[in-house]
């Protein structure tokens, strides 16, 4: 018997199957110290019992929490060993996983399609069990440190799931913000089988998983970021992991979500607008095509708006930078400082943003560290004069 099925004491990988009496494999589970290693040892696992990857789906993968466990054997799998037995496969293991004080651990879960049609069957015998889900919509109440007042009535006509062009003059840090307030779960496919292509639309590092089935995955609200200086427009297309199992593309993976890009190039933008005009996008089957309906809130996030006139969006949300009366109650809701209205007419335009604030606010802190006997106000002066240049010592 080889190294990889030899039962023994391991420390960065098991590997659980779910076998017919036969000697059919149905079911395989890897537990591993991270996903690299998850899916090394799967792939291996493949190779050596000559099975096909297609011929599996994965049903599900991410980190499971184990600071409760000090090791995973059949013995402590004992709710999935009865889940087998009731489906006719028996629980093996390659040996025993000692977590050594690891508090998570990656799971990647597949079975095949065979097994797969029979969870369906029992399903509908059964009936669908339901799940709690809810509408997205915006808590404003979530960001109040993190957005000025004046702005949160503008945030809730996000609640409209309208497509919205967004002009952000004052530097918000909307991905963080729009992550944190919009809420709700929604139910999603894990995957979609086409003529025997796998698209994987579950994405386990952007969708925050709070349910699963074999089918559906129930997450939190999408809100999916994509920022054109950062991000790839390959991100938009169909690309293949292996031999017929696709990644879906961002506006896929944002189902009955948001997808928010900053500064994106006009003509992804006008795609995009038309992929949602037509309700659906093309996924190539040979010399055809099978149409794959969509459903997301296109959110565009820029400082200049000009750059995509000609472009209709139902919903135009404006963030100007800040004016002096504004600049005045967040120095003093962040400083505890009084500015006078003489000195703030002064700041430039390009300072009177969220983000200048937390980049004075830091300097300030790092001052205190290095001048703890002096007042806010004197180094708060001094962090404005850093920032904005010597030529404004009368701050």
């Amino acid at each position: 018997m080889d190294e990889l099925s030899a039962p023994r004491e391991r420390y960065d990988s098991v590997i659980f199957v779910g076998m017919t009496r036969d000697g059919t494999i149905e079911f395989i589970k890897v537990y591993g110290e991270d996903k690299e290693k998850a899916l090394e040892v799967l792939n291996s696992f493949f190779n050596e019992k000559n099975l096909h990857p297609a011929d599996f789906i994965l049903v599900d993968e991410g980190f499971e929490d184990v600071r409760d466990k000090k090791i995973i054997s059949t013995r402590t799998e004992d709710e999935l060993s009865a889940y087998l037995a009731r489906l006719g496969l028996k629980l093996l293991s390659n040996g025993v996983l000692y977590l050594e004080g690891k508090d998570r651990i990656y799971q990647i879960t597949t079975v095949s399609k065979e097994l797969l049609e029979k969870i369906k069957g029992q399903k509908e015998d059964q009936g669908e069990f339901e799940v709690a889900e809810t509408e997205p919509h915006v808590d404003v109440e979530s960001i109040t440190d993190d957005v000025p007042e004046e702005f949160l009535s503008s945030l809730m006509l996000l609640e409209l799931r309208e497509d919205a062009i967004i002009i952000n003059e004052a530097g918000l840090e909307l991905d963080k913000i729009l992550k944190k307030c919009i809420k709700g779960k929604v139910k999603i496919p894990r995957y979609l089988e086409i003529y025997e292509n796998i698209i994987q639309v579950f994405d386990e590092e952007i969708h925050e998983k709070l349910a699963s089935h074999a089918e559906w995955v129930l997450v939190k609200t999408p809100v999916i970021c994509w920022d054109y200086y950062v991000d790839s427009t390959e991100e938009f297309e169909f690309r293949k992991v292996e031999d017929r199992v696709y990644s879906a593309p961002l506006f896929l993976k944002a189902y009955r979500g948001y997808l928010m890009l900053s500064d994106p190039p006009i003509e992804l933008v006008r795609k995009l607008k038309r992929i949602k005009r037509r309700g659906y996008v093309k996924f190539p089957i040979g010399v055809r095509y099978y149409k794959i309906p969509v459903d997301f809130t296109l959110l565009i996030e820029t400082k200049d708006a000009s750059k995509y006139e000609g472009l209709e969006f139902p919903v135009r949300i404006k963030f100007p930078s800040f004016d002096e009366e504004m600049l005045k109650k967040l120095f003093l809701k962040e400083f505890g400082v009084e500015i006078p209205l003489s000195v703030l007419r002064q700041l430039p335009k390009e300072y009177r943003t969220m983000k200048a604030l937390k980049d004075l606010k830091r300097l300030v802190e790092k001052l205190k560290l290095r001048n703890p006997e002096k007042e806010t106000s004197e180094l708060l002066k001094a962090a404005l004069v850093i920032m904005i240049g010597e030529g404004h010592e009368g701050y």
